[in-house]
């Protein structure tokens, strides 16, 4: 047997140091009671290479050089919560990738029997979902006309799209409810709901649940509940006839009632449309309640004047300057036509634009009104009162020489202030409080 060398000696034991935490990959030795995936520490590394362990099993085998293999596990993170989790995922790899580990950790999670781990994951989901409040996402919204409408709008592409996004969705939910079987005739279905929900949005499942129901009304083994529930489903059916969910009756019923109770809870229905909810902002008697804007400088929005004959408006606008033009309105007479021609509307810009900031209409009232960009709060024509001068014409860094002690009470900059919270020893967790382990393996899946 040809042994390592002095230099690959020296750089296994920098690898691997004593308490570092291990897992076996392969082993080749039959008679070892040792299985990959086992997990142990290094206790030390000898001058033939081989790597010794105190295994979590209770053996002590040593791993041999080129033989046997191992992998380092990284220090496990430890979350009290779902939310601590998904905050530190969005910190680490920004909003768009947070949600996507985060996504597939409850999937991995489907079957998990702990109700610890079940509420772990529903705060998760939770924070998650408030994170996401306004994001614009056109596999999410779900296309609202019929295909002759769209035939006149020549929208038929996103018709289509949508249609084929529903089929998506149907295999989606029987797949999280088949996955979700964590033990004969056992499912959680809660968790389901949450995976479902986050691939394919609260309103594409709701309409792809209530269709289903609803043409299964005679059916007694859906409840009395969600068949009511259903009845108000009021989408074009052609859109839907690929959005078949062949899981069991009860199964399915019983994913509708807990998607219904996550639905009511989180107030899902702020994730109906795309956009950011805004008020206090009136145009022509309307006030805007929900606005998207692209950056192209173009966006839409809904207003609402509930004195108005037509109620409710769904405007295009066009923005320069931070100050919004609106035009091309469609006057409706309920909500639910307005955010239909808003959901059309704006998916057809999605598809190839990208979407931006709502500008603030008062920042753009001031400043178009009075070029006045320092005191952006509300109130007009309010330029800083001029400060008298007392330093006989010194400069702060003059003053700072000369008297210090008249800037000993002078307040850090922003910058500065971060930097101290930054650098500030965070304070320790007490030893009696509960831990939620996750390790950084779990973010990279």
């Amino acid at each position: 047997m040809k042994f390592p060398s002095k230099e690959t000696i020296a750089r296994l034991r920098a690898e691997y140091p004593a308490g570092t935490r291990i897992e076996l990959v392969s082993m080749d030795d039959p008679y070892s009671k040792l299985r990959p995936g086992d997990r142990g520490s290094v206790t030390g590394v000898d001058n033939t290479g081989t790597i010794f362990a105190k295994w979590d099993r209770g053996s002590g085998l040593g791993i041999v050089y080129g033989v046997d293999q191992i992998r380092r596990v990284e220090p496990e993170i430890r979350y009290e919560t779902g939310a601590d989790f998904f905050r530190d995922a969005a910190v680490s790899h920004g909003m768009e990738e947070a949600l996507g580990i985060c996504g597939r950790y409850l999937a991995v999670q489907l079957k998990t029997e702990s109700p610890e781990e079940r509420q772990f994951c529903r705060v998760l989901f939770a924070a998650m979902t408030e994170a996401s409040v306004g994001r614009a996402d056109p596999d999410k919204i779900v296309y609202p006309f019929p295909y002759e409408t769209a035939e006149e709008r020549m929208e038929e592409s996103y018709y289509h799209m949508s249609s084929g996004r529903n089929a998506e969705c149907a295999k989606a939910i029987d797949e999280s409810i088949s996955k979700s079987c964590y033990k004969r005739d056992h499912y959680n279905l809660a968790m389901a709901a949450m995976v479902s929900a986050h691939g394919y949005g609260f309103e594409r499942v709701k309409a792809v649940l209530e269709y289903n129901i609803h043409l299964r009304a005679p059916d007694g083994r859906f409840s009395r509940d969600n068949k009511a529930w259903a009845s108000a489903f009021d989408l074009p059916d052609r859109a839907f006839g690929c959005a078949i969910l062949n899981s069991h009756a009860s199964l399915i019923d019983g994913f509708a009632t807990h998607f219904r109770k996550l639905y009511q809870e989180l107030g899902a229905e702020r994730f109906a449309l795309p956009g950011a909810p805004e008020a206090s902002h009136v145009v022509h008697g309307y006030e805007i309640t929900c606005s998207i804007w692209f950056d192209n400088q173009r966006g839409f929005a809904i207003g609402h004047n509930p004195n108005a004959p037509d109620p409710f408006v769904c405007w295009q606008f066009t923005a320069e300057n931070g100050a919004r033009d609106f035009y091309w309105g469609r006057y409706c007479g309920s909500e639910k036509a307005a955010a239909a021609n808003y959901a059309a509307r704006t998916l057809a810009h999605m598809k190839d634009e990208l979407c931006g900031e709502i500008p603030n209409p008062l920042a753009a009232a001031e400043m178009s009104a009075e070029q006045n960009y320092n005191m952006i709060d509300g109130l007009r024509n309010n330029m800083a009162v001029p400060k008298s001068d007392l330093t006989d014409g010194q400069t702060h860094e003059e003053l700072r020489e000369l008297a210090p002690e008249a800037l000993a009470g002078e307040k850090s900059s922003v910058l500065e202030q971060i930097k101290e919270a930054k650098d500030a020893p965070r304070p320790k967790k007490e030893s009696g409080e509960q831990k939620h382990n996750r390790s950084k393996n779990d973010l990279e899946r």
